[in-house]
């Protein structure tokens, strides 16, 4: 027998909500917890819960009374694993009510979106597939990689779903259309598939970039083919949103290389706006402005706001792709009855100390400011009898939570209730009733756990803010946005079907389509109005709800409406407003702010005003509302945490090392609304055990060294910008085996890759960048670039053979006129960019003369000077012939098929590599490949750096002007440069120092593009 001489950890858990019950249940899950800790709870008021909290209107019939609606979603599975043991644990008796996590919790999947549509509001159904899996038990979330197929399945699965397909009413065309749908999106599934399953064999970059064009001509088509439609088919047009939206979700993960990551970091993307980055990534206008997208942002509190892209795309995802069982699950109590009575019953059955009425005011820093010293209590009022206050009464065989305290246990607790003063309100007017509790460390506690709600932290922490020797806490408080909410709850004595939901009254086929998962589902209704967030609406005999009310009788429907408020946050507890609820003023300018636009279809059959079971009386301002329970979430431990947008990096404070003596447990930092509380919960659990954080371990990542940035450094960053760009382009005849040995010299470095020339032609281009900009860089500069391109189709070799996967452009030789578009360029991407002084017209109705000037060594075998020397001109013959007539015709002249099976380019390859040209062709979007390349300084025949770089780069909008020019350019080409033998080109006479070379056919062109980052592709 081995005995324990040590004492128990004492742990002080400052909060009763989610984050830090889960730890205290976290941690005292082990047999032998008793000896490793002594734990006590201390919680501001009489309930336990935070944001959570709901309680029983004990004069209002036992009512429901909580703030907004509390509801699980599928994926929360640190939540429902902790309720799961919980309840086991509780082991209620047969027949109690809510005996079991099942019992507690019913999955709901059918969600209607509210959108206003010419003056009227249209109901759109969405009906989420249900799955086999139960939550709470454990099971791994899907990387990106594998979270696309499941998007896409889920699409399939998301279209068989919906009552459309199966309305007699419907027209043919309508279920047609969604049938179309369908089908496009089953094909995308294997090419999608096949995409994904070799994310690392160095071809990734040119898969990615066919498949993202195959996603936006996708995405173009749906809309074609549903936008007449949309109009007048509600459950149409949600399920094209849906398809746009998850097809934009899946190009900005493949287009942004979460795909190619394990542990991602989300907020990498948080600097962008999430309907922002939906638009870049190809998103429509019409579905980024729909409902669905709107109650991501209504849903995290931000309707009003921009939010992070990284945030809300990983709460999306979590949410609609990695639920168990069902999409939601709907409490059938109030969310104190179902989570925070359990909770406490648990924990209390368990050992754990529990001090209501304990106001936590303030944590005070050691003299030498390195750990929390002593922690502060506020204590407005006794318990009679010093005795342990028992929280908790009986409803109907249930334990459940007051909405106000249990008075008849506290000494001058009639006092208190017939004051009106509430002593969760920081701005309570109540005197304590007791000398504050200061706990010190070393005589009370060892350790600190913070569990209150992020926007009581500036004045519970504010000299560890203060603290000049650690600014990263300050930081990060600086760094969290929070904001008051408000809600209201109005109870109907009808049923929706009487306020006019018409699919509860049996004359829709939403109906019929519910009644395959067991029993009809009222919906969760949710739109965004001004300022308004997520509305839901349900009937209410699921819910047990009290006593009988006489001969009234209960009510049968409940709306409630929740929407962030601008209420300011107060610097300390004394300064904070009056509680609204005592304060009718401020109650009536709050009801006032209600939304006046038509109200949604179902509140409008009535002709009369929708009768309401008497609640508390109602301001004036509110009728013809005849009861309505109005709350806000004025203290500060009550706020939201928001996730804005960032202007910058944004950096990832959850897995910071915590202050000496103090374990965080609140709000997580990354999701706009989920289980941050739970997961939180988890991790400080973890930190204090000494254990490991749950989830993978990071992958680890070579550091690449910092760039050093000098003064006056030309070297810039892309994404580069180039307006007003004017171009002229011929295309040449040339050899494509000398083609080909040019590409396999200079990019033949990875054997799994290669690059062939698609056919016989080469192109010299000459532009004139009017504005050139970078991204790190104020200001814009003019600069001209002349060279030549290779069209190029990039293979994989399998087996021997070549499978293209895309096109691109190999320019092997580039001239500029601005020195600092030479150093950055050939720094950053690889451009092989030489000097040159370069002639070009000042406008396309003069004569074209082209002209590369630069410097030439002598001649081999003569000695002497560098000197400047013509090496490139080029003249507009509008007498010659042009040898073809439309720029599809030049491609289709360079694209041999003869010449790419020779090279072991079968039939298909052959076809897949015409489509990706007509995709260049019609988006104006391509790839261009770069050698990079430095040579050793110490072995001057060898590189210290090489590597292959793709870099995509993009039109901007329509091309403003472009035209095949008459005639034929003539091209002038020193013939020592050795420009002909490396290019294969194919010269028509010119004299013994320069070769004349005739174009096939010369275009001009204006236009607006975009080079974007890079990606190396192979490196040695």
């Amino acid at each position: 027998m081995v005995i324990s001489l040590s004492k128990p950890e004492r742990i002080v858990v400052v909060g009763g909500g989610m984050a830090a019950l889960t730890t205290v249940f976290e941690l005292t899950s082990r047999p032998d917890w008793r000896e490793r800790y002594d734990i006590t709870v201390y919680q501001m008021g009489h309930r336990l819960g935070g944001k959570g909290a709901s309680g029983r209107n004990q004069r209002r019939f036992d009512r429901i009374e909580e703030h907004g609606l509390h509801l699980f979603y599928g994926f929360y599975d640190n939540a429902f694993s902790v309720l799961r043991r919980c309840y086991e644990e509780l082991d209620r008796p047969e027949g109690a009510p809510l005996r079991t996590l099942e019992d507690a919790f019913h999955p709901h999947s059918l969600v209607v979106f509210e959108e206003q549509r010419g003056g009227q509001w249209q109901h759109q159904p969405l009906l989420f597939p249900r799955n086999e899996e139960r939550p709470g038990l454990g099971a791994a979330t899907p990387t990106p990689a594998e979270l696309i197929p499941k998007m896409l399945t889920f699409l399939l699965d998301l279209f068989d779903e919906q009552p459309l397909l199966k309305n007699p009413a419907a027209t043919r065309s309508d279920r047609a259309a969604l049938r179309l749908l369908r089908r496009g999106v089953a094909g995308l599934l294997g090419e999608l598939g096949e995409f994904l399953q070799r994310p690392g064999d160095g071809l990734l970059v040119v898969r990615r970039e066919a498949v993202l064009g195959r996603l936006l001509a996708f995405s173009r088509w749906t809309w074609r083919l549903c936008a007449p439609l949309l109009g007048r088919r509600p459950d149409l047009r949600v399920a094209w949103t849906a398809v746009d939206v998850t097809l934009a979700m899946i190009r900005g993960m493949i287009a942004d290389r979460l795909v190619e990551e394990t542990a991602v970091d989300w907020l990498r993307l948080d600097h962008e706006d999430f309907r922002a980055w939906l638009r870049r990534h190809g998103a429509s206008d019409e579905a980024v402005a729909a409902s669905t997208v709107a109650g991501v942002y209504a849903g995290a509190y931000m309707a009003d706001q921009e939010i992070g892209a990284g945030t809300a795309l990983h709460w999306t995802l979590r949410m609609l792709y990695t639920y168990r069982g069902a999409l939601f699950y709907k409490m059938q109590a109030g969310m104190g009855d179902v989570v925070f009575a359990p909770l406490y019953l648990v924990l209390r059955a368990r050992g754990v100390k529990f001090r209501f009425f304990h106001r936590a005011d303030a944590l005070h820093l050691s003299a030498d400011r390195s750990r929390v010293d002593e922690v502060v209590f506020g204590r407005p009022i006794a318990v009679a009898g010093d005795r342990e206050y028992e929280p908790l009464y009986d409803v109907k065989g249930l334990p459940c939570w007051p909405s106000e305290p249990l008075y008849d246990q506290l000494e001058n607790g009639d006092a208190l209730a017939r004051s009106g003063e509430n002593l969760e309100d920081w701005g309570t007017q109540w005197p304590d009733a007791q000398e504050p509790l200061v706990l010190q460390a070393g005589r009370d506690f060892d350790r600190v756990l913070l569990g209150i709600g992020l926007g009581a932290v500036p004045a519970l922490c504010a000299e560890m803010i203060a603290d000049p020797n650690n600014p990263r806490f300050a930081a990060m408080v600086r760094a969290v946005k929070t904001t008051h909410t408000a809600s209201a709850q109005l109870w109907f004595r009808g049923d929706l079907a009487s306020t006019g939901w018409h699919a509860a009254a049996g004359r829709d086929p939403l109906r019929h389509a519910a009644r395959h998962l067991g029993r009809h589902e009222p919906p969760l209704a949710a739109r965004e109005l001004p300022g308004t967030c997520p509305c839901g609406q349900l009937r209410l005999p699921h819910r047990r709800d009290g006593r009988q009310r006489g001969a009234a009788g209960p009510p049968r429907g409940r709306r409630r409406l929740l929407r962030a408020s601008d209420q300011p946050d107060p610097d300390a507890r004394r300064t904070a407003p009056p509680d609204p609820q005592r304060a009718p003023v401020a109650g009536r300018a709050e009801a006032r702010r209600r939304p006046r636009s038509p109200p949604p279809r179902q509140h409008r059959r009535r002709r009369r005003p929708a009768r309401l079971a008497a609640l508390q009386p109602v301001p004036q301002p509110v009728r013809p509302l005849r009861a309505i329970d109005l709350r806000q979430h004025l203290p500060p431990p009550r706020r939201r945490r928001l996730r804005l947008r960032q202007p910058g990096p944004v950096r990832r404070l959850d897995h910071e090392p915590d202050e000496p003596r103090l374990r965080r447990g609140r709000d997580d930092v990354g999701h706009p609304r989920g289980p941050g509380h739970q997961r939180r919960g988890v991790r400080a659990a973890r930190r204090l055990a000494g254990r490991a954080a749950p989830g993978p371990a990071p992958t680890p990542v070579r550091e690449r060294p910092r760039y050093i940035q000098r003064a006056l450094n030309e070297s810039t960053s892309p994404p580069y910008e180039a307006r007003a760009t004017a171009m002229y382009a011929a295309v040449l005849a040339a050899d494509p085996e000398r083609l080909a040995d040019l590409c396999e010299r200079h990019l033949g470095l990875n054997p799994e890759r290669c690059y062939l020339p698609l056919g016989p032609s080469a192109v010299f281009y000459a532009q004139h960048n009017h504005a050139l900009s970078a991204v790190d860089a104020p200001g814009v500069v003019p600069e001209r670039d002349f060279g030549f391109l290779v069209p190029v189709a990039v293979c994989e070799r399998r087996a021997g053979k070549l499978r293209p996967v895309g096109v691109a452009v190999y320019m092997p030789y580039l001239w500029v006129d601005l020195g600092a578009a030479l150093l950055g360029g050939r720094e950053v991407l690889g451009f092989p960019k030489g000097q040159a002084t370069l002639g070009f017209p000042t406008a396309p109705t003069g004569a074209v003369e082209l002209r590369v000037d630069t410097w030439m060594p002598p001649a081999t075998g003569q000695s002497g000077a560098w000197r400047e020397e013509r090496l490139i001109d080029a003249r507009l013959d509008g007498s010659a012939r042009s040898r073809v007539r439309s720029l599809a015709d030049a491609l289709r002249s360079g694209f041999d098929p003869a010449w790419l099976a020779s090279r072991g380019v079968d039939l298909a390859g052959q076809l897949r590599l015409l489509r990706a040209l007509t995709l260049t062709l019609r988006t104006g979007g391509l790839r261009m490949v770069f050698l990079k390349q430095y040579r050793d300084a110490a072995a001057c025949d060898r590189a210290c750096y090489q590597a292959i770089v793709e870099a995509p780069c993009t039109r901007a909008g329509a091309p403003r002007v472009a035209a095949q020019l008459p005639g034929a350019l003539q091209l002038r080409i020193l013939r020592r440069s050795g420009l002909l033998g490396e290019l294969g080109l194919r010269p028509e006479g010119g004299d013994p120092e320069r070769a004349r070379v005739p174009a096939l056919a010369t275009f001009y062109t204006e236009l607006d593009f975009t080079i974007g980052a890079a990606d190396v592709v192979w490196a040695a």
